[in-house]
């Protein structure tokens, strides 16, 4: 029996959009017929007023996607229901024609991970991302919420579930459709050792609504899903296998960082474009045959006799506690000050949770570069800078990206060729947060603030920002 895939929002042949970035932002303005629509990341616009006005400009041109990073639909504690109201309203004030967020846990036991980490493939877990999204739709308009898969980089030993089984539970416990990231896909085939059309055909590819795809590179014998490289040939290979049988879908091109000349990435754009193009109109999906749970780990490279979350016949599914207190573990072993010595992570993979150490850390800097915007003219070297200030630093519990953005900029003061744009943009965290803290947490400045600073040469700044958290922050800049 034919299965049709379901009616996008974005529907139309060859519709193919972009990450909107600050770095693309002139040559997607001066051709916007480049792309059908574009994505912003939504904690992006909860950090900056600057990126949520520019947001909402945008939305006059193209269909604005939001999509959430933090919300952290896996964590088995729940979610904070404040920031899903913030989605929410983000979402209205951009009439957004759908949201997206992610099968993963960014937060456990309290502590603040600071990246998507993949959920073990259990029922359990399944069973979380779906009391998650029943309290998350509370807070969000009514339009379609679909949710992406997330690539893996510490592995779960023991998972119940095949990880295209994992995502056919979560599919049909939320009712929400998947926005299928194929190079989280080819990144798990690939660092799995398996097949990648066979992993992305065992996935319910009859309730995909959209696409993502992005490059990576392979470190170290293990391909990381960077946003930061070409989409490599075998991903766009993968996303011709994908709509083949879903007939076309909204394809979403992801890039971050080390930005290439334009004309490049409208290269990938127009790749991308041409296979949705040659997609078959009438899908050829059949409905997914699910003969219930597995109960052995059927991942390639989980051996069956590490287990964490066993759910094998004779024992009962672990329970919303036991999954918590795995969460809470794995943030421990994530974010403590110290590496881990090999004998502590058991039964983790001691290289698995060295690597994923080693991404948070990166992820820190990426995170904090955006909010020192008179910075970015120096990326290379803020960031070098941000990797030696971020390694002698322990995460913030809160606003972790503002305290190692203050933390950088600090850094950067101290140097000549910096000093001129450090200044300023220390100036205007401080006019919108308190802090840091002695546990090195900053929180948003609720009372006025306006503070001068010199800067070398002698010329004077002023930031001037009224009351309340959100209010806009002027700079004035006296020419002398």
């Amino acid at each position: 029996m034919l299965v049709p895939a379901p009616r996008s929002p974005l529907s139309g042949v060859g519709v193919v959009g972009v990450g909107f970035r600050p770095e693309l932002a002139a040559d997607l303005l001066s051709a916007p017929g480049a792309v059908d629509f574009v994505e912003v990341v939504a904690e992006a616009c909860f950090a900056s007023p600057a990126a949520r006005r520019e947001a909402s400009a945008i939305a006059r041109i193209w269909p604005v996607v939001p999509h959430g990073v933090k919300l952290s639909l896996g964590s088995a504690s729940g979610i904070d229901m404040d920031r899903a109201r913030r989605l929410g309203a983000l979402c209205r004030e951009l009439s957004a024609p759908v949201v997206s967020e992610h099968v993963a846990f960014v937060r456990g036991g309290g502590r603040e991970i600071g990246h998507l980490t993949a959920l073990p493939y259990t029922l359990e877990a399944a069973r979380a991302v779906a009391r998650n999204v029943a309290a998350a739709r509370r807070a969000l308009p009514d339009i379609p919420l679909l949710l992406e898969n997330a690539a893996c980089t510490l592995r779960f030993p023991g998972d119940a579930l095949g990880e295209g089984d994992f995502y056919a539970e979560v599919v049909d416990r939320t009712g929400c459709d998947l926005l299928l990231d194929v190079g989280n896909v080819y990144a798990n085939a690939v660092n799995a050792g398996v097949d990648p059309g066979e992993l992305v055909g065992s996935y319910p590819l009859e309730r995909v609504a959209m696409i993502h795809i992005a490059g990576g590179v392979v470190e170290h014998g293990f391909y990381f899903d960077t946003h930061a490289h070409p989409v490599p040939a075998p991903v766009f290979a993968l996303l011709a296998q994908v709509v083949a049988r879903t007939g076309p879908l909204p394809i979403l091109l992801e890039r971050d960082g080390d930005f290439p000349p334009f004309a490049a990435l409208a290269a990938e754009i127009a790749t991308a474009r041409a296979i949705a193009r040659s997609a078959p109109s009438r899908p050829t999906l059949t409905g997914p045959t699910l003969a219930g749970p597995t109960l052995a780990p059927t991942r390639p490279g989980l051996p069956a006799s590490r287990a964490l979350l066993k759910n094998s016949a004779g024992t009962s599914p672990p329970s919303a506690s036991a999954l918590a207190e795995v969460q809470a573990r794995v943030a421990e072993l994530l974010t403590s000050p110290v590496d881990p010595p090999p004998e502590a992570v058991a039964p983790f993979d001691a290289e698995d949770v060295a690597r994923s150490r080693a991404i948070l850390q990166r992820k820190r800097v990426d995170d904090a570069l955006p909010l020192l915007p008179r910075l970015s003219p120096h990326r290379e070297a803020v960031a070098r800078l941000g990797a030696r200030c971020v390694e002698a630093s322990p995460r913030a519990p809160r606003l972790t990206a503002v305290a190692d953005a203050l933390r950088i900029a600090a850094a950067a003061v101290d140097d000549a060729r910096l000093a001129p744009e450090a200044i300023v943009d220390r100036l205007l965290l401080r006019a919108r947060f308190v802090g840091p803290a002695g546990d090195g947490s900053v929180k948003p400045r609720l009372l006025p603030f306006i503070r001068r600073e010199r800067l070398p040469g002698g010329r004077v700044v002023w930031a001037i920002k009224g009351m309340g958290s959100t209010a806009e922050v002027r700079l004035i800049e006296p020419r002398r």
